[in-house]
């Protein structure tokens, strides 16, 4: 049970998408810095919001950029980051 933190924009390179390939079933995604940016495209938020439950988006990074959440993706704080950080066995930073 592994929490995937990304923290680049989709559109700068592959880790979001190597991330969703790797992705074990009770695993988590953490989308924090340019990474929100993933919520822009259509077909990448389609993918996340399948994976109902799963995906988390910092607000704060996200209020930085003018990013709205939308679909199943959940929006934490940093104390919602770090109870995060607590649930899952380890963090994998992509």
């Amino acid at each position: 049970m592994s929490l995937h933190k990304l923290t680049s924009s989709p559109f700068k390179d592959l880790s979001l998408q190597h991330c969703l390939q790797r992705l074990g079933e009770s695993d988590g995604v953490l989308l924090t810095q340019d990474a929100v940016y993933a919520l822009i495209h259509q077909d990448i938020r389609e993918k996340l919001n399948a994976l109902s439950g799963k995906v988390f988006l910092l607000e704060e990074d996200a209020d930085a950029r003018g990013i709205e959440a939308n679909g199943n993706v959940e929006i934490i704080d940093y104390e919602g980051f770090v109870e995060l950080t607590l649930k899952f066995n380890k963090v994998v930073s992509w």
